[in-house]
C-alpha cells in the first residue's frame, strides 16, 4: 500500500517541478564549487564540504519538511487515516518518499564529486563523508521543522522559551563576556563553569561543519572516528524525531480541524478586511513563526545603543 505514495509522487507535476528545481540548483552549487576548486586548490574541498552540507540542509527542509508540514492542513487526509493504514503508516509512508527525493537529489552530485576526485582535488574517499552528511541533516533538518509544527501549542511556547533563554546566554557570552568570560565563569559555584566551557567547546568540536573541516585536515584514518560518531549521533536524532511526528500526526490533524480556537479575554480577532484570501495566507504563513529572531536582533540592538550611549563610561568588566 505504500508503494501508492511513491507513484503519487511520481505523478504530481508540482513535486515533479520541485524535484527538477532541486537537482537543477544541487548541480549549479557544484559548478561553483568546481570553479572553486580549480581557481583555489588548497581549500576548495573544504569549501565544498561546507556548501554540500548547507544545500543539503536546506534541501531537507524544502523536499522532506515542507511537504510533511502541509500534510495535515488537507482535510481530504482524514479518509486516510480512517482506512486500515495506520496514522502512523501514512506518515512512515510520507516520510519515506521525501527522504528518498533528499537522497536522489544528494546522489545527483556524485558525478561531478567523482570528477573532483579524478582531477585531484578530492579524494576518493571524500565522496563518502560529501555525500552521506549533508543527506543525514537535511534529514533531520526537514523532520526537526516538522515535530515543531505537530507539536501542540503549549510545547511549543515551553520551547519558544528555551529559545528565549538561550538567546540571552548567547548576547551575554558573545556580546558582553568576550575576553572576559573566563573571570565570569570563575563566579560560578562549583565545576559549573567548567562543565559550560566543555559544552562550548563540545559545540564548536563536533557541529557536523566542524567536523567536514576536521575531516579534510586530517588525515581520512584519523577523522573517521569522529564522523561515524556524529553520524551516528544524527541517525538516533532522526529515528526520534520520526518516531515523534508519526505518533503525533492524528493528534495533530485533530487540533488544527476539529478544537476550537479558543481567544485570550479581551484580545479582538482582526477582520480580513477587503482581501480574505491574502489574509488567510498571512495566517497560514505566520502560524508557526518563532520570535526569537526577533528578540536576537532587539536584545543585540538595546544592548549596542546602550554601550554608545555610555561610552567611555561603559564597565571595563563588560568588555569593550
Amino acid at each position: 500500500m505504500a508503494t501508492a505514495f511513491f507513484v503519487q509522487a511520481t505523478v504530481s507535476e508540482g513535486r515533479q517541478r520541485a524535484f527538477r528545481w532541486s537537482v537543477a540548483n544541487h548541480l549549479a552549487l557544484l559548478a561553483v564549487c568546481a570553479w572553486i576548486v580549480c581557481r583555489f586548490p588548497r581549500v576548495g574541498d573544504l569549501i565544498t564540504g561546507c556548501v554540500l552540507l548547507t544545500a543539503g540542509i536546506a534541501e531537507g527542509a524544502m523536499l522532506l519538511g515542507w511537504r510533511l508540514t502541509q500534510l495535515p492542513k488537507s482535510q481530504a487526509l482524514e479518509f486516510l487515516l480512517v482506512s486500515p493504514m495506520r496514522p502512523s503508516g501514512v506518515f512512515l509512508a510520507e516520510a519515506a518518499v521525501g527522504l528518498c527525493r533528499l537522497a536522489l537529489v544528494t546522489l545527483s552530485g556524485l558525478p561531478v564529486l567523482t570528477l573532483f576526485a579524478v582531477a585531484g582535488y578530492i579524494q576518493y574517499v571524500d565522496l563518502v563523508p560529501f555525500l552521506v552528511m549533508p543527506f543525514t541533516w537535511g534529514a533531520l533538518t526537514g523532520l526537526a521543522l516538522t515535530i515543531w509544527a505537530y507539536e501542540p501549542t503549549s510545547v511549543r511556547r515551553w520551547a519558544e522559551r528555551l529559545l528565549l533563554l538561550l538567546t540571552i546566554v548567547y548576547l551575554l557570552v558573545g556580546v558582553l563576556a568576550g575576553e572576559h568570560l573566563a573571570r565570569w565563569l570563575g563566579w560560578l559555584p562549583g565545576d559549573l563553569g567548567q562543565y559550560f566551557i566543555l559544552s562550548v567547546h563540545a559545540f564548536h568540536r563536533y557541529n557536523p561543519f566542524a567536523v567536514i573541516g576536521y575531516w579534510v585536515t586530517e588525515d581520512w584514518w584519523i577523522a573517521w572516528q569522529r564522523v561515524l560518531g556524529v553520524e551516528i549521533a544524527a541517525l538516533l536524532v532522526v529515528l526520534a524525531l520520526l518516531a515523534r511526528t508519526a505518533w503525533r500526526l492524528r493528534g495533530h490533524f485533530h487540533e488544527r480541524h476539529y478544537m476550537p480556537a479558543v481567544l485570550e479575554q479581551g484580545r479582538k480577532r482582526k477582520s480580513p478586511g477587503d482581501h480574505p484570501l491574502s489574509w488567510w495566507a498571512l495566517k497560514r504563513v505566520t502560524q508557526y513563526s518563532g520570535r526569537v529572531n526577533l528578540w536576537l536582533a532587539g536584545g543585540f540592538g538595546v544592548l549596542y545603543a546602550l554601550y554608545i550611549m555610555a561610552g567611555a563610561s561603559w564597565p571595563a568588566w563588560l568588555g569593550r
